[in-house]
């Protein structure tokens, strides 16, 4: 049965690599890019189809700056994207994405520019391109792929993630001297979160700990987070810790003397985030919603490369702001990291914080 499946796994992969190369083929006559002429745009669709969070936080600063300069901008993203961008009023429409969705209405709406910040090459995404049928495609490092209208070449291992989105407010002649990420957030699961740090009585800090990211090589182990529970509560000043992330994982730790929010969502994270005092988390979209409220944090990172272009991550996608202190490590997984190394920078934040409110 396992080699019938890796068999039937190899012919898709094999006929999804045809489909590909037949979808680009169909262009080879399109004519030579031409300049582009942002006065012909008014309707610009922003593709984030993985529904990776802090993908979609990073684009919201792109976002933002072509609506404020009068452009209807929508976004085609996932459920959980689609949810912490509930609200965002300089959003004309979030679209949902799913495979095989029929395009019927997206195609109504005539957008005048689709701009894809992926470097993802796959038949499923160019099929939906090429139904989709925009006036103007826009892609990064899509330069031998005449389907695509713009294609901005930006592979810089130096440049945080937020300067390959300046690129399109750059071809949008836009200015991005004011480049900041937006989350509307949710005012019912702010006023869950205040009421669960009213558990706390009363603290002099507010602590947010996220343990989890989305590869197990970046996630803290539960000896870290109790370590620094423990060193917390050590401390000559009151502090209430709050515990980021899906309420059934959180509950396996087993962690006491640590409050977290019951049913929690993207949403419930969001509003932990704005409402403590000082974040610790490791490389995930928790540094980027930080940064939206521009809260003092220390954020890990391991210093594994990214999938689709081999840059360093742990650059490229850095916190970016002056009130985060990020921290590299040397060992492969960060569980592996000794709480001595981190506790210095954690408790220094934490100390500034308190002084500062004296």
């Amino acid at each position: 049965m396992r080699i019938l499946k890796q068999l039937t796994r190899k012919k898709n992969a094999f006929f999804r690599e045809i489909k590909f190369h037949l979808i680009n083929y169909r262009y080879r006559n399109k004519p030579k890019r031409g300049s582009f002429d942002p006065t012909l745009i008014r309707h610009v669709l922003l593709l984030r189809l993985d529904d990776k969070v802090g993908d979609m936080v990073v684009t919201t600063g792109c976002a933002k700056l072509l609506a404020d300069k009068g452009y209807q901008v929508s976004v085609l993203t996932g459920p959980i994207c689609q949810q912490i961008l509930a609200g965002s009023e300089f959003l004309q429409q979030v679209y949902l994405y799913q495979p095989r969705m029929s395009l019927s209405q997206l195609k109504a709406v005539g957008f005048d520019a689709v701009v894809d910040f992926d470097d993802v090459k796959s038949y499923e995404r160019f099929k939906l391109l090429s139904e989709l049928r925009p006036a103007c495609l826009i892609g990064f490092n899509k330069e031998q792929y005449k389907l695509y209208d713009q294609s901005i070449t930006f592979l810089d291992a130096n440049s945080h993630i937020s300067q390959r989105y300046k690129q399109v407010a750059k071809l949008f002649a836009v200015s991005d001297e004011r480049y900041h990420y937006y989350l509307p957030g949710d005012i019912r699961e702010r006023e869950k979160v205040s009421h669960l740090v009213a558990q706390a009585g009363e603290v002099e800090l507010c602590v947010a700990i996220n343990p989890f990211t989305a590869s197990i090589d970046k996630d803290f182990s539960r000896h870290q987070i109790a370590a620094l529970i423990e060193r917390f509560h050590t401390l000559p000043y009151r502090v209430c810790i709050v515990m980021v992330g899906r309420s059934e994982k959180i509950c396996q730790l087993e962690l006491g003397m640590a409050l977290h929010l019951a049913d929690s969502s993207i949403n419930s994270a969001v509003e932990v985030i704005r409402c403590c005092d000082l974040v610790i988390t490791p490389d995930t979209s928790i540094v980027h919603i930080a940064r939206v409220f521009d809260k003092p944090m220390v954020a890990v990172y391991n210093k594994r490369k990214l999938k689709d272009t081999g840059l360093p991550g742990y650059r490229i996608w850095a916190p970016g702001y002056e009130k985060a202190q990020q921290i590299v490590c040397e060992e492969e997984n960060v569980a592996d990291v000794a709480i001595e190394t981190l506790w210095p920078a954690i408790k220094e934040q934490a100390d500034r914080l308190v002084e500062a409110r004296k």
